[in-house]
């Protein structure tokens, strides 16, 4: 155990995260400020800024790497992912449903290249349930603004998010399917879900994330085979 909590840089992490939280109280004072910011798509965008900024700079700064990126193992599957959702909503609700899909998504990946991209990767060499709880409790602690939030329900979901989509991250190594789940968690909270239209866009929308990321294998091509193939001999 030594060893592993010596490959992790406590200097980045605290870098990381010093700008991410730094960041977030900037965000919240303005808003609290001029309020009438605060329902902007820009202002809502800035606050997720903090950890991809934080993360940015603190690889920038320690020279660290992350083998989670935007599209991960696929660029196709990354693309329609974000793609499909978007214009199934647009149609469903209209263009400006569909443009809000696209800035939830948005949102999302700025947060999950911080928590994902950055923090799960640097954490990674930790037993799994570590990772999770310091996660959790560094991404609850983030958000503080406490006093518009159930609190302990609030906690639960962001363990549960944290396990979730760093299942997603370790498996596709794709912060674009990360932030497809986190932004799709924001989007419904627009109360879409007591609309069964929307409910079963929401539904048929994960199955296909999970088919075409799990199930879905593009065949090798013909070339790669025979090279393989001569390799052998």
């Amino acid at each position: 155990m030594k060893t592993t909590y010596k490959e992790i840089h406590f200097g980045a992490i605290a870098t990381f995260y010093v700008i991410a939280i730094s960041l977030r109280l900037i965000t919240l004072v303005i808003g609290k400020s001029y309020p009438t910011i605060r329902e902007t798509y820009a202002f809502q965008l800035a606050t997720g800024l903090g950890p991809a900024i934080g993360a940015l700079v603190a690889m920038a700064v320690f020279k660290r790497k992350t083998e989670y990126t935007i599209t991960g193992k696929s660029v196709w599957k990354s693309i329609v992912t974000i793609a499909i959702p978007c214009i199934a909503f647009g149609i469903v609700g209209g263009l400006k449903m569909g443009v809000l899909c696209l800035l939830a998504f948005a949102y999302g990946l700025l947060e999950e290249y911080g928590w994902r991209g950055f923090l799960q990767y640097e954490l990674r060499r930790l037993p799994v349930w570590q990772y999770i709880l310091i996660i959790t409790g560094m991404w609850f602690l983030w958000h503080l603004d406490m006093e518009q939030r159930n609190i302990m329900p609030f906690l639960v979901l962001l363990l549960f998010a944290t396990w979730g989509i760093g299942k997603i991250a370790t498996d596709t190594h794709s912060l674009l399917l990360c932030s497809a789940f986190h932004g799709i968690v924001n989007f419904s909270k627009r109360g879409l879900l007591s609309d069964t239209t929307y409910l079963v866009a929401f539904i048929c929308i994960i199955i296909f994330w999970i088919v075409i990321w799990y199930f879905v294998k593009l065949p090798k091509k013909k070339n790669e085979s025979k090279g393989r193939q001569g390799a052998a001999y």
